[in-house]
């Protein structure tokens, strides 16, 4: 016997001696999903890259997203819907400006990033949008006039949420947008109103929290315990595995094996729905892993396994990694040409600069796994029958794999596996008990250590459902199945050109040819045509004057697919714009319009100081800003809509002085009732304001309906003496100079009362050589043998949601006080932290009302 058959009869003999473990497929259960259910935070303002660049144009196309988050995360805080720019005005608002004041640079040199640029970037990947709308800066107003916009421009918005984390806006961190989620929620309240307005049946979400802000949302669950639900959606943010410290490789490894079990958890959804309702739909529109020494494959596998077990949750509808440019990233950085060309006032088309694409770990796992969301709406409810474990926090341990099968609607199901194992092991893929005898055709992505960085894709094939499972991998495996369906279609664009109704949709996987069904009536659509090998038809059998009605239908030889959701356009020129809002800003003017149905865009007249009239094609938006115009000189604006049939009637006149003397708002309002009959207004000016700059103040008992109570302020803070005991007030404030006032109101302070709740109070903080001690008293309360007793610290200085407990101490005689000592080792240099006071009896936690006390840690 040769030397080579000996160790091939050896090897066989090893592996069949070895017990082959399964994954069982059970197609008799499972549960339905969102078809594209996975998809990505945009941030790519403060990039070279926009909705247009032909780089990001192909990363998005190689990712497929099921959908896209416009228009960002924190990015989003100062960016106006209508113009698709940064606003000055808006910036000033927030006491971090710098990363807005790059985003303005950028844009202003890239062009405007405009919803309909993102949403027909959608519609070449068969894309779906959510909205994330800013109540930060911008008014119910302005969002009712986004919403409008969308309507008019058949833009589907699959779920509208209410600000981006703002948890970290409360009193606790120096700033007063809310004090706390109860306050929240009710500032809310208008927005959602002003969406309903226009679409009545929109899917509206609060952004509740990050994992671990549980307090905040607790309040939200106040708010609707007291008043009821006008929103239909819970939304939240989840890094689990970020800490505020430094970690090993190996610290990290364990944390993350550990938070994301946590956080994806049965108790973790039970814990939302105990704060929301039963069953309530669940959208996360950023997650990550947020801890730098996982960058690599561990990273990869998590966004995957996270998005998976996620799905698991009957509640959950959409789930998006943040953010789609840190996934494929510009391969050269161009930004210094930015800089450069926003330093030298210079235009140039930031489209034509080559960047390249860097393909990140995180990025390829998620492209892969995306051919399995971007091609079910059903997940089959799958075992696996030897679970490998990982090491977690506190000498425990995790499972360390996950299984996950996808009904497929392509002709393929798919088994989607991770393991953050450094384990190999070989399954056979049953189904319904039954061995698979298909061939498995996987991609995966695969590491022998956890160090790796970026591994790249790889293409194999099992036989006879038989596959190996590779060391710290993700592999996408799918088989062929006699089973198939054609996806609903999308119509993304309905406009009107001078012969007829344009209509551009989604390609549909499998599809050969389109019906369009259209007509004059909604409820009957009498006539239709068949396109074929393409996704866009011009309608030419319309009458000026007419509304028409349209729906369409994927089909193929065997199949049809559902029919579409109905888009409406009239074959007319667009009616006349209304301007609601001017601003001006040193040179500029900013014009916001309601905008009208039918419209390809928008035309801006005005004639200049020259006296030369001049005409701007401001394209598709609902806010514009024009630049370099003569100090205190006096201009007429006219907006006026145009489609295909040419332009429609122009709006009124609008009469604006322009100047440089127009003052900022200040910012960071806060209100703090000191007695019965006073509440204490205060605020920040802006750096360098001017001399002559004073203020006036504003109050209301309904929020964005004020009154002004003081003015020409020239302080920072104006006491209210004219309050009625019992009654809630809202305030803002507005600068003021004599080229008039400001042309926003920053945020608006809810007045509260400063007084602690009574019963846990913090006495005094004591600063020691090796750390600060935290004395505590107690009222009405007292601490029985059996209570816990301690202080939670919490780093404010950023974005960190990581409470710090930390027990308390007391003599045995001691039941009204206790004290608690922060050892420096708790806390990290150069931050701050606030400080609360808590007790546990009986199982309820009582924590100190208002944080007032803090440390700074030098």
């Amino acid at each position: 016997m040769s030397l080579v058959l000996a160790v091939c009869i050896l090897q066989t003999a090893s592996m069949y001696a070895q017990k082959i473990e399964y994954i069982n497929v059970d197609t008799t259960n499972g549960h339905a999903i969102k078809n594209g259910a996975s998809g990505f935070n945009v941030r790519i303002a403060d990039k070279v890259w926009s909705y247009t660049h032909p780089d990001f144009v192909a990363s998005v196309k190689e990712l497929k997203p099921g959908w896209l988050r416009y228009f960002s995360g924190t990015m989003g805080d100062a960016f106006s819907s209508a113009t698709g720019q940064y606003d000055l005005d808006y910036i000033a608002m927030f006491d971090h400006q710098k990363p807005f004041l790059k985003g303005h640079r950028f844009v202003e040199v890239k062009g405007p990033h405009r919803i309909t640029d993102l949403y027909h970037l959608l519609s070449e990947i068969n894309g779906k949008l959510v909205v994330t709308i800013n109540a930060f800066s911008e008014t119910p107003e302005m969002v009712t006039e986004l919403a409008r916009f969308c309507k008019n421009n058949n833009i589907k918005v699959e779920t509208w949420q209410f600000c981006n984390e703002p948890y970290f806006y409360v009193p606790n961190r120096n700033r007063y947008w809310w004090n706390d989620g109860y306050d929240y929620a009710a500032k809310m309240q208008p927005y959602a109103e002003a969406i309903q307005h226009v679409l009545p049946d929109a899917k509206l979400a609060l952004n509740y929290t990050w994992d671990g802000v549980w307090t905040f949302m607790k309040e939200i669950n106040k708010f609707q315990k007291t008043n009821g639900a006008y929103w239909n959606t819970f939304s939240k943010h989840s890094y689990a595995p970020h800490t505020g410290k430094k970690e090993t490789l190996d610290q990290a490894y364990k944390r993350a094996n550990t938070k994301l079990l946590e956080a994806t958890s049965p108790a973790a959804m039970s814990e939302i729905e105990d704060y929301t309702w039963k069953d309530v739909p669940m959208i996360i529109t950023e997650f990550g892993v947020w801890n730098s020494p996982l960058n690599g494959i561990y990273s990869g596998i998590y966004n995957v396994e996270y998005i998976m077990r996620q799905l698991q949750h009957t509640n959950t509808t959409y789930v998006a990694a943040h953010e789609v440019s840190n996934k494929f990233v510009p391969l050269v950085n161009k930004n210094n040409l930015l800089e450069a060309a926003f330093k030298n006032n210079q235009q140039i088309d930031t489209d034509t600069i080559v960047t390249g694409i860097h393909r990140d770990i995180e990025g390829k796992t998620l492209k892969i796994y995306h051919e399995a969301t971007n091609n079910s709406n059903f997940l089959y409810k799958t075992d696996i029958s030897k679970m490998v474990q990982v090491p977690g926090l506190k000498n425990t341990t995790a499972n360390g794999m996950f299984v996950q099968t996808y009904k497929g609607n392509n002709g393929f199901n798919y088994l989607v596996i991770t393991n953050r194992s450094g384990e190999s092991n070989q399954f056979q893929v049953k189904v319904n008990g039954e061995s698979l005898n298909e061939t498995l055709y996987t991609s995966y992505i695969a590491a022998d250590v956890l160090k790796t960085r970026n591994p790249d894709i790889q293409e194999t094939e099992f036989k006879n459902g038989l596959i190996t499972v590779r060391p710290f991998s993700v592999s996408v495996s799918k088989w062929k199945t006699n089973s198939s369906a054609l996806t609903k279609p999308t119509i993304y664009k309905a406009s009107i050109e001078q012969s007829g109704v344009k209509l551009q949709w989604g390609s549909v996987s499998m599809a050969t040819s389109y019906k369009v069904f259209y007509g004059t009536e909604a409820s009957s659509l009498d006539q239709s045509v068949v396109v074929k090998n393409k996704n866009e038809v011009l309608i030419e059998d319309v009458q000026f004057g007419k509304s028409y009605y349209f729906k369409i239908q994927a089909l193929n030889d065997a199949i049809e697919s559902p029919i579409s959701e109905l888009v409406s356009v009239s074959f007319s020129k667009p009616e006349k714009p209304e301007i609601f809002k001017v601003s001006r800003r040193d040179d500029t003017v900013t014009l916001f319009w309601k905008s009208v149905a039918n419209a390809k865009g928008y035309t801006i007249n005005y004639r200049n100081e020259n006296g030369k009239q001049v005409s701007i094609d401001a394209d598709n938006v609902f806010g514009y800003r024009l630049e370099g115009f003569k100090d205190e000189t006096d201009y007429q604006f006219t907006v006026s809509a145009y489609n295909g049939l040419g332009s429609g009637e122009a709006s009124d006149k609008e009469n604006v002085r322009v100047s440089s003397k127009v003052p900022y708002s200040p910012r960071n309002i806060s209100a703090i009732k000191q007695s019965e009959n006073t509440i204490e207004v205060k605020w920040h000016s802006q750096e360098n304001v001017s001399k002559e700059t004073s203020y006036n103040v504003y109050r209301g008992d309904k929020l964005h309906e004020f009154t002004k109570i003081a003015t020409a302020v020239k302080d920072t803070i104006f006491v209210d003496r004219n309050i009625s005991n019992g009654k809630q007030y809202y305030y803002t404030v507005k600068g003021l100079t004599d080229a008039g006032e400001s042309n926003f109101y920053p945020n608006i302070a809810t007045a509260f009362s400063a007084e602690s709740n009574g019963k846990i109070t913090i006495q005094v903080v004591e600063t020691k050589e090796d750390g600060y001690l935290v004395k505590v008293k107690l009222n009405k309360i007292q601490i029985s043998s059996k209570d816990a007793i301690g202080i939670i610290i919490n780093n404010v200085s950023y974005l960190n949601v990581e409470d710090i407990k930390i027990e308390g101490t007391r003599r045995p005689d001691e039941n009204k006080q206790f004290q608690a000592f922060i050892p420096l080792s708790k806390v990290k240099t150069n931050s701050n932290y606030t400080i609360k006071a808590f007790i546990t009896t009986q199982g309820k936690t009582l924590e100190s009302a208002l944080v007032n006390q803090y440390i700074t840690s030098k």
